[in-house]
């Protein structure tokens, strides 16, 4: 099994010729790589990490190398000693003073060479492992929208956890393959100064096992990446489960999501395991057959050559008892190879993420600006998702700075889709979107969302205390600012009504907490960015009358002692009742415009409909 290390580590060392040409992260920490590179990436990764700590990573690796040759210089020491001891001109224990003082330097040494790995490791390990998870992070979190879509969270988590733990197996292998790996090839090639044609003999062998068994080396690992993957699926279900585990309470569920669970377990993973299983138990057993059928030849080999003279005693001694080294060292080898290659196929399954191309939404000469101007332009602009179903096609609309837009129309109609495109969730294609003077495919995503603040309808917040959550909206505010926020929110109350008052935990996902609190704390969040723009997509949805009416009161007070653009989006046509303009949307097109009173006032028109059906046609 030496054989399939040894040409693994040849390539690796070649590829890492070909890193050293090729820089994996720009500062964006965005990989671009041509389809021809992309078997590399997951070395290149490594690589990345690796390279500031190379030092120390040298002196981590060293320790396996220099073990060889000790254990090497022992079982040499042990070959003089009996050599000396056999030899009738050999008076005192003097003779021995040679080989006793290898015996000992090699002792010292390896004790010594372990160490200053262990040192090598502390100042390198933890922070290469710290990079690692960062580098992995920062890529996921820089997909688009649509990316988190189209997968699990769960998926992406269990595919970032594969990644660490597949890190931690594969960084420790100095102490394990690599170390036999390191005795085991020494081992082979200090026998060429014993005897050439032992060596040769050995040699043979070895390129037997390889041209046996590196194919198969390439088999088992395709088949650990693909249980791997299964397994990722599986825990991506799991997560998603969890994370809706109340539909599972309310709708009696848990027993029927457990059999699908099972299902697909049944159906998918346990077969590519077995697989797994099976192809490892062949591929261990066909190298235990040849390795003994080895073992066996080298003996008969070497009584062979005692009986013609070819190797004394001592020879004898120091072959046999590195062909046992070899013999420990290679079953290690091929025990910890089947796991290496499970963790490698776990590895590659998991580094899947990484292997997501971005689609980048920023032009490359896109800047950070802070935007002083509040006024919208909307010119000629068309879109459609993947779906190929056009949602705007030359979509026109004008907001000035400090006017308050109110955003009606039936579900479908484009207007969340708008406010998509006003973030930079996707891009338009074709026209234009202006943000005072500026276009924004000339602004970064980040530093435009930095300048407008989202109360999204659906509200998800962060595992943390209601202070943090509220303060998440702003850069480093005061405890006051805070408060205040809270108190326009007409959340303070309750918060001081808790035990931990601003301190106190929401749970995942602000689970603790009723929807309508969650949705005044993250009105409270918009409300201290103070951004120039701020953007209500059905922002009292989940609030009962009475404190609609409150949130409204607060909102309306905010709003028109400051100058920001307020866009509402609100199927409850009260809530945009006092804004300055109502722009009425349906199937992608601005129907109607005007103010709320103007609106009303036409009995035909689209807005007097959806009143009418609002206030009189309710369903009793």
């Amino acid at each position: 099994m030496m054989f399939r290390m040894l040409v693994a580590f040849l390539t690796f060392l070649n590829h890492l010729i070909f890193l050293s040409k090729v820089k994996m992260f720009q500062k964006t920490q965005k990989i671009h790589l041509s389809k021809n590179n992309e078997k590399y990436r997951a070395l290149m990764f490594l690589w990345d990490l690796f390279r500031p700590y190379k030092v120390w990573v040298i002196l981590m690796l060293q320790a396996p190398i220099l073990s060889a040759i000790f254990i090497f210089a022992n079982n040499f020491s042990l070959k003089l000693l009996v050599d000396v001891f056999t030899n009738a001109s050999c008076k005192s224990i003097g003779d021995a003073f040679f080989p006793i003082c290898i015996f000992v330097l090699a002792q010292v040494g390896q004790g010594v060479s372990w160490r200053v790995s262990n040192i090598a490791e502390w100042k390198s390990e933890p922070f290469v492992k710290r990079d690692l998870l960062l580098k992995v992070y920062n890529y996921v979190q820089h997909h688009l929208p649509s990316f988190f879509q189209d997968i699990q969270t769960g998926t992406i988590v269990s595919k970032i956890n594969g990644i660490i733990d597949a890190y931690d197996y594969i960084l420790n292998l100095h102490h394990t393959l690599g170390r036999n790996l390191c005795i085991a090839l020494l081992s082979v090639f200090v026998l060429i100064f014993i005897n050439f044609y032992i060596f040769a003999f050995i040699v043979i062998w070895y390129a037997i096992l390889i041209c046996t068994m590196y194919p198969m080396c390439f088999e088992l690992n395709q088949k650990s990446s693909d249980y791997a993957h299964s397994k990722h699926d599986i825990l991506g279900i799991i997560s998603d489960n969890i994370a809706n585990i109340f539909s599972l309470f309310y709708f009696a569920k848990r027993k029927k999501e457990l059999d699908r669970i099972k299902n697909i377990i049944d159906e998918k993973s346990i077969p590519k395991h077995i697989l797994l299983e099976k192809y490892n138990f062949k591929f261990a057993f066909i190298f235990n057959a040849l390795y003994l059928l080895m073992l066996f030849t080298v003996l008969v080999f070497l009584i062979h050559l005692k009986n013609i003279s070819e190797i004394t005693t001592g020879d004898i001694i120091f072959v046999l008892l590195t062909c046992i080294t070899i013999s420990f060292n290679l079953w290690d080898f091929v025990v910890g190879l089947s796991e290496f290659l499970k963790k490698i196929g776990d590895f590659n399954a998991s580094f899947s993420t990484l292997m997501t191309p971005h689609n980048s939404i920023d032009i490359m000469t896109a800047k950070d600006l802070k935007l002083t101007d509040g006024s919208i332009h909307i010119n000629d602009v068309s879109f459609q998702y993947s779906d190929n179903c056009p949602v705007f096609s030359g979509l026109n609309l004008s907001i000035k700075s400090g006017e308050k837009i109110g955003i009606v129309g039936t579900s479908g109609t484009g207007k969340s889709t708008l406010i998509y495109l006003l973030l930079k969730n996707y891009k338009i294609n074709s026209g234009d979107i202006f943000i005072g003077k500026n276009n924004i495919k000339d602004i970064t995503s980040d530093s435009l969302r930095e300048q407008i603040a989202l109360i999204p309808q659906d509200i998800v917040l962060f595992h943390r205390s209601i202070g943090e959550n509220i303060a998440y909206g702003a850069i480093n505010p005061s405890i006051d600012d805070i408060q205040q926020a809270a108190k326009l929110a007409n959340i303070h109350d309750f918060i001081e009504s808790l035990p931990h008052k601003y301190d106190t935990l929401v749970g995942e996902r602000g689970i603790k907490i009723s929807g309508g609190q969650r949705q005044r704390i993250a009105i409270a969040r918009a409300f201290i960015k103070k951004a120039s723009i701020i953007i209500l997509d059905e922002a009292t949805s989940s609030l009962d009358t009475i404190t609609e009416k409150k949130i409204q009161k607060s909102i309306s007070t905010i709003l028109h002692q400051n100058t920001q653009t307020v866009i509402a989006v609100a199927h409850r046509l009260s809530t945009i009742r006092n804004m300055n303009r109502i722009i009425v949307m349906e199937k992608g097109v601005i129907v109607e415009d005007g103010a709320f009173k103007e609106l009303l006032k036409n009995k035909n028109g689209y807005f007097y409909k959806l009143w009418d059906n609002q206030t009189n046609n309710m369903i009793m």
